[in-house]
């Protein structure tokens, strides 16, 4: 059995609407500051105590008027799943399959909250339902670790240090005539007990040493561990410390180190901990096998740029491990990857006329090819993932059109301050797969894109230009786009980007040439780019010329580019063949 969604309700900021997340490999929540984004993460933690009392401060505006709820669906049910639940309760998801779903309410501050079970015979919630409900929960849904950004370093420090040496700690309690030997012998003893505790725990070490090296290349961790007041329990407490070492060799407290470097050694630590079976629920030792997820927030956070990139890398890939899932918020479009599967992206608003946005990998189902594209595509032009972030989406060809754009977004007083985002694709045949993103995601997005000559030559033969067919293919995922969401355009420029507001070929340095005529003095009055210069205001208010919508419309701005310049050699222009 699998958590595969969240509801949330009444919980913090979240209001009585609510949101509803799906849980995946990777989470990745975004949104403007205060919209709930690490309240969603709370509320995680909240449904994962089996309905743990909650304070005052957890209920939205802090109103015990306003009954939270958290509703968790579970998919992937085992026949011993169902017998233990009950049979009654198993019903057929619309996305997700056969599941069960249970929600935990709280009416009052400080009280437990009460057990409700979705009953498909009724289609409604009833009290109590499933048996050994609690119990079977408390052992399938992941286990929550959370990094918090105002996580303190001293605090974390002492915290995975007790845990390092707890396994010594319990050798020496448990063997008394040991303990008096080294009270008699103190250096003799200091020297075993070193190597005792070197054998104890250097698996964990050379764990959070790999982790922490995929963000910090070249750095270490070492545990040093000091002999204190001579006490049976406390010997291997006082004095305990974590250093890291850096690329120079040189061993420094944990408590100097920069803030990056401070909040990648936690989750890296908690990450190897739970791997060797040293994380504790309450006071039990959870199982090295137990599933867990990182709850992480922000872990773009006092990074250096390109470490950001390492920590994406190293975060989807503890994903892949099956125990482990991740649950993060962040404001980098950079920390977001499209191409790693089972990622799903949530895109969290307030208010009644901002919907939640979810785009799945899963759902997109990517081709191998699509996948490669998509990493060339971030590796090119890191920004990309920008749209996921903005309210509406330009589509490009490449980088001419992109520069031209944003600087004619610049000029216009009206387009200069809406969150617009201009996106790259590095070539046409890439558009369809950005609009497929957005058209999951909910962005409304306009493309503008070049006709392209219907036919090429290739071996002395005339034939259907590759590039005239993603023509058909950029309708088609327009028209698949569902009718309840936003509006989106379709704008060609035939027969090129250049020609159409240029009015001639830009050459070589085309992004140079692109930049330069909108920067000269007589743009302004220059009255060959009139075209150029209403690019804009024609794109935002929908009154595009070169606007269309089916391949009848886009065949008769062709036709006309043919019967006014006569192009050459005419049979590349060959609508008929």
């Amino acid at each position: 059995m699998r958590l595969r969604s969240l509801y949330v309700s009444n919980y913090g900021c979240i209001d009585e609407q609510g949101y509803e997340v799906e849980i995946d490999d990777i989470v990745i929540l975004i949104g403007a500051n205060n919209v709930g984004k690490s309240t969603i993460l709370d509320a995680y933690e909240a449904f994962a105590s089996v309905g743990a009392a909650l304070p005052l401060e957890s209920f939205r505006g802090e109103n015990p008027g306003n009954t939270v709820r958290i509703a968790g669906t579970f998919t992937d049910l085992s026949q011993e799943d169902v017998e233990t639940l009950g049979k009654k309760w198993k019903y057929t998801h619309a996305r997700f399959g056969d599941c069960v779903r249970v929600m935990w309410q709280w009416k009052t501050p400080d009280a437990k909250g009460e057990k409700f079970s979705w009953d498909p015979s009724k289609g409604d919630w009833v009290p109590g339902g499933m048996g050994g409900w609690d119990t079977l929960i408390a052992s399938r849904v992941p286990l929550p670790l959370r990094v918090r950004p105002t996580d303190d370093a001293a605090t974390t420090e002492a915290q995975v240090a007790e845990i390092l040496v707890s396994a010594a700690k319990a050798a020496i309690k448990a063997d008394q005539g040991k303990t008096a030997g080294v009270i008699a012998e103190l250096e003799k003893l200091t020297a075993d007990l070193a190597k005792g505790v070197e054998a104890q725990i250097q698996e964990t070490v050379v764990k959070i040493s790999q982790r922490l090296a995929q963000v910090f290349p070249g750095h270490s961790v070492y545990f040093s561990p000091q002999i204190g007041k001579f006490d049976a329990e406390k010997v291997l407490g006082a004095g305990s410390h974590i250093r890291i070492e850096d690329p120079s060799h040189s061993r420094i407290p944990l408590s100097q180190q920069g803030a990056g470097l401070r909040r990648t050694f936690l989750w890296a630590a908690l990450g190897a901990l739970a791997d060797v079976g040293r994380i504790k629920q309450g006071r039990s030792q959870v199982p090295a096998d137990r599933q867990r997820i990182l709850l992480l927030e922000e872990p773009e956070s006092f990074l250096h740029p390109p470490m950001v990139r390492a920590a994406r890398e190293a975060l989807y890939g503890l994903a892949t491990i099956p125990e482990w899932q991740v649950m993060a918020t962040t404001h980098s479009p950079v920390f977001i990857d499209v191409a790693k599967p089972h990622t799903t992206i949530v895109r969290i608003g307030q208010g009644a006329s901002t919907r939640t946005r979810v785009f799945s990998t899963d759902r997109a189902s990517f081709s191998e090819d699509e996948r490669e594209n998509l990493v060339s595509v971030r590796a090119c032009n890191p920004e990309v993932n920008e749209f996921f972030f903005a309210e509406h989406a330009w589509l490009v060809e490449g980088e001419t059109e992109a520069v031209a754009l944003s600087l004619l977004r610049l000029k216009d007083a009206d387009a200069a301050n809406l969150n617009v985002v201009i996106v790259n694709c590095l070539g046409k045949a890439n558009i369809p797969l950005f609009m497929r993103i957005l058209n999951q995601f909910g962005t409304p997005y306009t493309v503008i894109h070049d006709s392209d000559a219907p036919r090429c030559k290739r071996k002395d033969k005339w034939q259907t230009n590759p590039m005239w067919t993603v023509n058909q293919t950029i309708r088609e995922t327009l028209e698949a786009r569902s009718g309840d969401l936003p509006k989106c355009m379709l704008v060609v420029s035939v027969p090129d980007f250049e020609w159409t507001y240029y009015g001639f070929r830009l050459g070589s340095d085309k992004p140079y040439t692109a930049i330069s005529t909108i920067q000269a003095p007589s743009f302004a009055t220059d009255s060959s780019l009139e075209r150029l210069r209403t690019l804009v205001p024609s794109i935002l208010n929908g009154t595009h010329p070169f606007k269309y919508s089916s391949a009848d419309q886009l065949r008769k701005l062709v036709a006309e580019y043919v019967k006014t310049e006569s192009p050459s050699p005419p049979e590349e222009w060959n609508l008929d063949g």
